[in-house]
């Protein structure tokens, strides 16, 4: 299907959609340097190279800014792992792992990104808005692991797990070792995190995450 020039953006609606994404860019530039309550308008705009007006016309104030940028983060994130389990294929120990493995991809696993996270988490109690950007226990991610634990369940005959247990064991495992890695980025090994999610697969799905040619970690 071609595309008239009436369906392309144009050059002014592009240029201001860089705008837009820089200053969410140089937003969490800002967090990483400074953290989420020395966080001014002055400056982001040293890391944006861009005019004081600029905040006001695409986002109105900075509070308004600031909650674009978690939500900027939270759908980069769920874009991510969505993607992960799309390459996965059908097979639920295959999209468990890759849920895995897109958690500790240093696309989202870096300094930067849990500079970002856990700054908006510190403040969800004070700042309810950022609640649905950051609140994992009822969202997607979490939905999308119970899913594959209750198709795992029903294939391999655990009658000994929960899967809703084991889904929230998983989730809760994967956000502490984010954490770790917040607390100790120099230090942190993503092969002994992904060997200890693997250990936790085989754990509660031994004959999916065994040995013998069943799905493991790559």
């Amino acid at each position: 299907m071609s595309t008239t020039s009436e369906d392309r953006p144009s050059a002014r609606d592009q240029g201001k959609e860089r705008h837009r994404l820089k200053l969410i860019e140089a937003t969490a530039d800002a967090i990483l340097e400074h953290g989420l309550a020395a966080v001014s308008v002055s400056r982001i705009l040293e890391h944006a190279g861009l005019s004081r007006g600029m905040v006001n016309l695409h986002f109105s104030s900075k509070s308004r800014l600031l909650l674009e940028v978690a939500r900027h983060f939270s759908d980069a994130y769920a874009a991510h792992w969505r993607a992960a389990i799309e390459r996965a294929g059908p097979r639920p120990e295959d999209r468990l792992s890759a849920i895995i493995e897109a958690d500790f991809d240093p696309a989202v696993l870096n300094r930067r990104t849990m500079a970002v996270w856990f700054a908006f988490r510190g403040e969800a109690h004070s700042t309810p808005d950022y609640m649905p950007f950051i609140d994992s226990r009822e969202g997607p991610i979490t939905k999308a692991v119970l899913g594959i634990c209750t198709e795992l369940c029903a294939d391999g005959a655990y009658p000994q797990v929960n899967p809703a247990f084991a889904a929230r064991a998983f989730t809760v495992a994967l956000e502490g070792l984010w954490t770790d890695f917040h607390l100790h980025p120099d230090s942190f090994s993503r092969d002994e995190a992904r060997a200890i999610m693997l250990h936790m697969a085989r754990t509660f799905f031994p004959r999916h995450f065994g040995g013998d040619g069943v799905s493991g970690l790559r």
